[in-house]
């Protein structure tokens, strides 16, 4: 079931009476496609050879845009733009690069005329100057939606854009810019400037952020009113522009943003009514929420345990992707009258709620005597009577991010293992999102330190409580996460085991090597390379291999560009010359976060086999021997 039984959704847009979407589809090797639904079944656009998606910084999004029933998209494989009609074939509108996939388009938006799209390029042709050596040049550019005119760069000289949004009357273009060291979440700009009669841009100005206020998903209503989320208060409020200045609809201790990790995020969107519809996260959990005009606030009678930054409207409907803890992703139409319409289910998985375990929100005392959160999913099997003198393992999920969060979603990763007998602890450490700016930045400059003593502090507090067996705890994560892991078993001896999902070991070599987009996000994580070397070095679990005395698993992408193979292996030649047990399982084909089921059915099968090693079980499953002879015994 976690392996193929479901579709991963990504971008939304709606043009007319239409909903557009994109699903990834692990039983198609992770195939983009995007789909329609026009009040029918749901209906694929694009073809079955192509795949859609963008790799602009890496992590892509934004990937689609619509115009009157015509989809204008990247394509995996080139990196082109391509334009389908509803009854057409795609065709490349873009020039093909110098270099395979070196001109990458993403964050669409088309002219109300639709003869032109605006979007951000991210050019790896181009050459490397003193400012920008080794390292893509991102720009602002018009397409002609015909492809009769090359690319033209309508802004630059910043190192990264988003959000290109032009007024109702196509008058006015608003986007995001920010530089290097800062990440989106740190500090950005929103620019304004009037379109000309030819598309190029003048009178360009900025109209709100700076580097210490991160602006979020500038939007305009109808009225040509310019809309913009920002967290100038130390939480992102929702804001609207008149005579120059910013209103506030609510200040307030909630968050009506999110990172910018991807392209096309949207946490509000505006109803013909005059309210605008939010998503809003307070103390980490979520909710879907009408503001009217005055501030005050109305909370639909709906119950979402997650929901997608991706809200669109068209006025009188609310689209978003949804779930909680028993209900798979689906992709949802609310309106006031008729409530919640399930338009595409994410999974056709028929799983009895007596197996699905219900996380709990906890909140974790740390021990410099702040707090951090996390969400505990307890065993749940009624066909199993637990031993009554035997507490339960637990693992421990590190997110990714670090800046990113977890919350209480439909996850049949976290099922699997409750299923069979294991506690999951899903923890939102400090420099998580959802919490608050100053929540946020407590991770500044203690990347390695203080999200991993928050995840063994959930441990540690769950087991003087009763709830878990402390000698049967393993920590896992991806990406950040994967640094979690491995750097618990390097700095402690807290817990049984470990498993990183391509996972970060040596932070200097992370900063020499990873892609633009994260290139300085260690400088505020870590400090300035190379001038912090010596904490680089200190922190970086590769070179303390010798003080880890528990096995580790680590899982790893073949193609991966944002924590490279080179990671893993380095990592395991050091594990191999510590005599640490051990098991490097690599998959080819797979990038940064795994797509296809065969790899995510067998590194969940890899992981609890492995658990099952370290804890004392045999699994009931028929699941593959893990090997960790490359190191001594544990």
């Amino acid at each position: 079931m976690v392996a193929g039984a479901g579709v991963d959704f990504g971008h939304l847009a709606v043009a007319g009476d239409t909903v557009y979407w994109r699903e990834q589809r692990p039983d198609e090797d992770g195939r983009g496609v995007v789909v329609r639904h026009d009040g029918g079944s749901p209906e694929d656009h694009t073809p079955a050879d192509v795949d859609v998606r963008t790799l602009v910084h890496q992590y892509g999004g934004g990937d689609f845009a619509v115009r009157e029933g015509t989809v204008f998209f990247a394509r995996l494989g080139d990196q082109r733009v391509y334009r389908q009609p509803r009854d057409g074939e795609p065709e490349a509108i873009t020039p093909e690069p110098g270099t395979e996939g070196g001109l990458r388009y993403a964050d669409f938006e088309v002219g109300p005329d639709g003869t032109h799209v605006y979007c951000v390029r991210e050019d790896h042709d181009a050459p490397a100057t003193d400012d920008a050596v080794d390292e893509p040049v991102t720009t602002l550019v018009r397409l002609a939606a015909d492809g009769s005119e090359s690319p033209e760069v309508v802004a630059s000289g910043h190192d990264f854009y988003a959000a290109p949004r032009l007024s109702p009357d196509g008058t006015r273009l608003a986007w995001l810019t920010w530089d290097h060291p800062r990440m989106p979440w740190d500090g950005t700009h929103l620019r304004l400037a009037d379109v000309d009669d030819d598309g190029a841009l003048s009178n360009e100005r900025v109209v709100m952020g700076g580097p210490e206020e991160s602006v979020f998903q500038p939007a305009w209503r109808g009225d040509g009113t310019l809309h913009a989320v920002s967290d100038r208060t130390g939480w992102w409020n929702l804001y609207r522009r008149a005579d120059d200045d910013w209103a506030a609809y609510r200040e307030e201790a909630a968050e009506y943003g999110v990172p910018q990790w991807q392209f096309g995020f949207a946490t509000y969107g505006f109803l013909d009514d005059g309210r605008v519809a939010t998503v809003v996260t307070r103390e980490g959990e979520q909710s879907l929420e009408l503001l009217a005009p005055d501030g005050t606030r109305s909370v639909p009678d709906v119950s979402f345990g997650a929901i997608n930054p991706r809200l669109r409207t068209d006025g009188e409907s609310v689209y978003v992707v949804v779930s909680d803890p028993t209900t798979p992703a689906r992709v949802v139409r609310w309106t006031p009258d008729e409530g919640v319409t399930t338009l595409r289910s994410g999974s056709d998985v028929d799983l009895d709620d007596a197996y699905v375990s219900t996380p709990e929100h906890v909140t974790v005392p740390t021990r410099d005597g702040a707090a951090a959160h996390a969400f505990v999913y307890p065993p749940t099997n009624p066909d199993v009577d637990p031993p009554g003198d035997e507490r339960p393992p637990a693992v421990v999920f590190a997110h990714g991010g670090p800046t990113s969060a977890t919350g209480p979603a439909f996850d049949l990763g976290k099922q699997f293992f409750t299923s069979r007998g294991v506690a999951v602890v899903d923890v939102n450490y400090r420099g998580s999102t959802g919490y608050g700016r100053d929540y946020r930045e407590a991770l500044y400059g203690n990347w390695g330190v203080t999200d991993v003593e928050d995840c063994i502090d959930a441990a540690t507090h769950l087991a003087e409580g009763g709830r878990i067996d402390p000698d049967r705890v393993a920590v896992r994560g991806g990406s950040a996460g994967g640094f979690v892991a491995l750097s618990t078993l390097a700095f402690h001896d807290a817990v049984a085991a470990g498993t990183s999902y391509y996972g970060v070991a040596d932070l200097g070599r992370l900063a020499e090597l990873t892609h633009k987009f994260e290139s300085r996000y260690l400088d505020t994580l870590v400090g300035p390379y190379p001038e912090a070397a010596d904490t680089y070095d200190a922190r970086s679990p590769v070179n303390h291999a010798d003080e880890i005395d528990a096995p580790a698993l680590l899982l790893q992408g073949e193609d991966d560009r944002v924590v490279p193979l080179s990671q893993a292996e380095e990592m395991v030649e050091a594990l191999t010359a510590s005599d640490v047990p051990h098991e490097l399982v690599v998959f080819d084909g797979e990038r940064h976060g795994f797509r296809r089921a065969r790899s995510r059915r067998r590194a969940h099968e890899l992981e609890l086999a492995f658990y099952g090693e370290v804890f004392g079980f045999e699994p009931a499953d028929e699941v593959p021997d893990v090997d960790l002879s490359a190191g001594g015994e544990f």
